[in-house]
């Protein structure tokens, strides 16, 4: 399948998921009561099948896990397992190939804090 769209870069993806945050806490965290759980499925779901390329799903999923915060373990290891999984499947150094230099090397920092790497 030809991709359509030219790939979103990381710093585009989190802002777009920070926007989305802040909204659906506001929102629903304080207008409805939701949990921060309850707010980050929501963005979760907000963005679930957004992305085309596999980079970008997982970019996704690194900035689901730094949101995460770890205050929810079984949520992390979920979010953590599909890292593992979309990695495993895709190799990192193949993900990152067309990736600009500074870009994929933001990418890494936050992979590398995180332990993903």
């Amino acid at each position: 399948m030809p991709l359509h769209e030219k790939r979103v870069n990381y710093e585009t993806i989190k802002a777009w998921v920070l926007e989305a945050y802040y909204d659906f806490c506001r929102d629903r965290g304080h207008g409805e009561s939701w949990s921060q759980d309850g707010v980050l499925g929501a963005v979760e779901y907000e963005y679930e099948c957004t992305f085309e390329r596999p980079v970008e799903n997982l970019m996704l999923k690194v900035i689901e896990l730094v949101l995460s915060g770890g205050w929810h373990k079984e949520i992390e290891q979920n979010i953590r397992k599909r890292i593992a999984v979309q990695l495993a499947e895709h190799g990192l150094e193949n993900l990152l190939a067309d990736v600009p230099s500074d870009e994929a090397e933001a990418f890494r920092h936050d992979l590398n804090i995180l332990k993903l790497i």
